[in-house]
């Protein structure tokens, strides 16, 4: 049988020359994708309240917000007069504004829409609208021009 060695005993490729650790990320200092990904989501939560507030001063009313289901979400449910409203909002700080919602976030919204729907019958006899609301850069608090698009598809 061979004996252990003593726990304060050191192989011989210890005291050889090792390569440093890897730089571990320090968990007291913030990692910079976490902090942009927070400041992003900071933006788009005033630019919601923003188009909100445009919203409801245009007459609309709102029934929720950030409707989540199995098949998608929907940013904004609105109600104006006789018809339903689903919205959906795209934060951008450049000037694309075309071709922002693709065929395929349409039909995960519709089908959003229709769950919403059958989950909520007193709304069946509304018409139904889906608006795309962009809103844009801009100097002021980062927020610029609203553009709303009502029957987008």
């Amino acid at each position: 049988m061979i004996p252990k060695p003593p726990a304060n005993h050191r192989s011989p490729s210890a005291n050889a020359e090792t390569k440093p650790a890897p730089n571990r990320a320090n968990p007291n200092r913030a990692n910079p994708n976490h902090q942009r990904r927070r400041l992003a989501e900071k933006r788009v939560r005033f630019s919601d309240w923003k188009v909100r507030w445009y919203l409801w001063f245009k007459g609309y009313r709102l029934i929720a917000r950030r409707w989540r289901c199995a098949a998608g979400e929907i940013d904004l449910i609105l109600r104006h007069r006789n018809r339903l409203i689903f919205a959906e909002i795209k934060y951008r700080q450049h000037g694309m504004t075309n071709q922002i919602l693709s065929r395929r976030q349409q039909q995960r919204i519709t089908k959003a829409a229709s769950l919403f729907l059958a989950k909520n019958p007193t709304f069946t006899t509304f018409d139904c609208q889906f608006d795309f609301i962009i809103m844009q850069a801009g100097q002021n608090f980062g927020i610029g021009k609203i553009t709303h698009i009502r029957n987008a598809w």
